[in-house]
């Protein structure tokens, strides 16, 4: 063997951008690959799993070429170093890379872990190789058999039930779910819930500056709320005891995988899987100076946990950049959650000393926005608790008791470089001087009625947190399952929130009737925390195997056999009767969309089409949508241009449009109001194909791109030059940015 091969090491990692890292941080005699994600997964069009041999898998290589390139560059090298992400998946990738570049010769192949990509970390992996940990790789594989499972025995059947046929565009998850199911849930508790009045009684105090103290507690009756306000007009107001208190406000623990798809999600307005990509882009390395750097740690993880090194680091840096008055007090050390499995540290910067500003140049604003996040979290957590001074003024008059109070920060602390929100009475004025025994005249007495709030949908930060807070999922999955019930069109995101569709409903139930597991977040919390188990060496993969097959396969086989007997085994009944017999309608599924059939099919076989919105009310016994799809076929009276005829409401794939019987002339619905901006189109009723919305555009397009994102209902009265229109998120307001005082037009009677 040649001095050259003695001495050649080759590392191997996922991504190309991280083999580009740390080939720059390796000198010669290095060679740095990448395998490129997974290279071995089970096969795309079979199950390919040998249930009846205890659940042996069918593994296939998924890029041979690559195989053969890196099983070349890996002949003469003395050492392969296996330097896959930190992970369940990476120690797979690490397996089969090993398995299938080996030849029989595994001594020259060892496992490095990598929690960040630095120069030093780098070092200290090579100085210390390991050997792959086969228990996370079973881990691995019993869950990817657990998913196929799933994905491949109940989603056929799932089509053949809903859309009768073997279309594949149905498809059910073992943990997506459970989310859409908690979305669906949710989404039926708002659909149930009542409102109920209460009133909140409020006093305005005539004092310099002006106060107002609100009554202690809810009044529910309405003829309670009069009787106060009358004991109230001739009570005198006293102050019965002023408080002082200290509130300290301590920062949060460093990011989580869930808590900073949470935090960019709310703060960011990004999505959990651009969050992660995003990450990864920051973990895997950027270009700084010509230089390739990692700037954060690996961002796959549930543990709070942080070194030594980075507190020292993050302490130094806030005595010399803030002042000492600025650091904790000691080193804060947080604890993790019980079913944390502490593989990583929490996701923090590489270098602290990497401000944003300093890197921010070389950065995209995706990257930039994220690190700066991150840096600003991980540099709080170990900086002074905020201190604020709360006061609290306690008025009585005869037997009511009534409070106000205010709130300030006297030192922000961590605050100085994290947001925090309000105190809720942060900023109110209160008055000096009030003490004990003084009266306090008042300038009026004022009670709100208010109504009691539906629960509010989840958004896709909430949901992660729904999700880490009921063990659904891991790190490593919760983007995956925020992403797929989007992409399946089970959900849709509305001004933030998560909306199931009709056909996420009906796919929930049809789950919940006859694969309850796979909706129940204690089973799939407890199959989480099986593959824990197995994980850390206390159950076999295929003993977690043959315990979920059992009970899966009982409840395939009923409902093969209720459709083997020519029984209707899950049926979506509407309130539509079917206009050749009368009969309910039903929905169906065919490519992804929705229909109505008569439910009396094959003796009737009455179909009609379902508009790409409609408004519907979902009962598991009967959906109630006719009065919405009657709402949606309501539209002008207009004669057709072309031959006079009365023209119809239509429904297609991409909204409403007129079309006359008689010639076959289509056009989109008018609504009788000119386009404020060029004065010589109408405002017609349009449908977009990006996010399924109705809009308002100009006629006169593609010379006037004038639109309204709501109904435009005339000239506004307010400023005489906009268009008054239903804003969906506002109300009513007026097309002129300008506009401060958006009316509609009074109608002037005919002379």
């Amino acid at each position: 063997m040649s001095r050259a091969t003695e001495m050649k090491r080759v590392v191997i990692v996922e991504s190309p951008t991280k083999a580009r890292t740390i080939g720059q941080y390796l000198g010669r005699g290095y060679l740095v690959l990448s395998s490129k994600g997974h290279v071995r997964d089970l096969p795309e069009r079979e199950l390919g799993v040998d249930v009846a041999r205890g659940f042996v898998p069918k593994w296939v290589v998924k890029n041979r070429k690559l195989i053969r390139e890196l099983k070349k560059a890996v002949a003469d090298a003395a050492r392969v170093y296996l330097a896959t992400d930190p992970d369940r998946e990476g120690e797979a990738i690490a397996f089969d890379l090993m398995e299938l570049l080996a030849d029989g010769n595994r001594e020259r192949f060892a496992r490095i872990l990598l929690h960040e990509i630095t120069p030093q970390a780098v070092k200290a992996a090579l100085e210390s190789p390991g050997e792959i940990d086969l228990r996370k790789v079973e881990a691995q594989r019993t869950r990817r058999i657990l998913d196929r499972l799933v994905g491949y025995e109940i989603s056929p059947l799932l089509s053949r039930v809903l859309a009768g046929s073997k279309y594949e565009g149905l498809s059910a998850g073992r943990v997506q779910s459970v989310a859409l199911r908690f979305i669906c849930d949710r989404e039926l508790e708002i659909q149930e819930f009542v409102p109920e009045p209460f009133w909140e009684i409020e006093v305005e105090f005539a004092t310099e500056p002006a106060f107002t103290a609100k009554l202690k507690g809810k009044v529910k009756d309405p003829t309670e709320v009069e009787r106060i306000k009358a004991e109230l007009a001739r009570a005198e107001f006293r102050v019965a005891a002023v408080e002082e208190k200290e509130i300290r406000r301590k920062p949060p623990a460093p990011f989580i995988t869930s808590t900073l798809q949470q935090a960019a999600s709310s703060e960011l307005g990004f999505s959990p899987s651009r969050t992660m990509r995003v990450a990864q882009e920051l973990y895997e390395g950027v270009e700084i100076g010509g230089k390739s750097v990692g700037l954060i740690t690996y961002m796959r993880t549930d543990s709070v946990r942080v070194s030594e090194t980075a507190i020292a680091q993050a302490r130094g840096f806030i005595g010399e950049r803030f002042g000492k008055e600025y650091l904790a007090p000691r080193p804060r050390i947080f604890k993790n959650k019980r079913r944390s499995q502490d593989a990583h540290e929490a996701i923090r910067p590489t270098d602290v000393s990497r401000t944003p500003d300093e890197v921010g140049k070389y950065l995209t604003p995706d990257q930039r926005k994220l690190y700066e996040l991150i840096w600003r979290r991980f540099l709080a957590t170990q900086m002074a608790d905020g201190i604020w001074k709360r006061y609290r003024v306690i008025l009585k008059a005869g037997d009511h008791e009534f409070v106000a109070s205010t709130s300030f920060p006297v030192f922000k602390g961590f605050a100085e470089v994290l947001r925090v929100g309000k105190l809720e009475d942060e900023g109110n004025p209160l008055p000096g001087g009030l003490v004990e025994g003084t009266a306090i005249p008042v300038a009026a007495v004022v009670a709100h009625e208010k109504h009691t709030e539906p629960p509010k949908r989840y958004t896709e930060g909430s949901l992660v947190k729904k999700l880490e807070q009921e063990g659904v999922g891991r790190p490593s999955t919760y983007a995956q399952i925020v992403s797929v019930i989007q992409e399946r069109g089970y959900v849709v995101k509305e001004k933030g929130a998560l909306r199931p569709t009709l056909l996420g409903f009906i796919v929930a139930d049809f789950l919940r009737e006859y694969f309850p597991e796979t909706v129940q977040e204690s089973f799939t919390a407890e199959m989480e925390a099986s593959l824990d188990r197995i994980q850390e060496g206390e159950l076999e993969g295929r003993e977690v195997l043959e315990r979920f097959y059992a009970s899966l396969s009982e409840r395939l086989r009923a409902v093969r056999e209720r459709m083997d007997r020519g029984e209707r085994a899950f049926v979506a009944l509407t309130d539509v009767p079917c206009p050749e017999c009368g009969a309910p309608m039903e929905v169906r599924v065919w490519k992804g969309s929705l229909y109505l059939g008569c439910s009396r099919y094959p003796e009737c076989k009455t179909t009609r089409p379902l508009p790409p919105r409609f408004r519907y009310r979902y009962r598991r016994e009967r959906i109630e949508l006719a009065e919405g799809l009657a709402e949606a076929s309501e539209g002008p009276e207009v004669a057709c241009p072309k031959c006079g005829a009365a023209m119809e409401v239509k429904h297609g794939r991409y909204g409403r449009y007129l079309a006359c019987p008689a010639c076959g002339h289509t056009m989109p619905i008018p609504t009788g109001v000119e386009c404020p901006a060029c004065g010589v189109g109408e405002l017609v009723e349009r449908f977009s194909r990006k996010n399924g919305r109705t809009f308002y555009a100009c006629s006169n397009y593609p010379e006037c791109r004038f639109t309204l994102p709501g109904r435009p209902i005339g000239p506004c009265g307010g400023c005489g030059k906009g268009v008054l229109y239903e804003d969906p998120r506002k109300g009513l307001a007026c097309s002129n940015p300008k506009c401060e005082n958006p009316a509609a037009v009074t109608p002037q009677p005919a002379s």
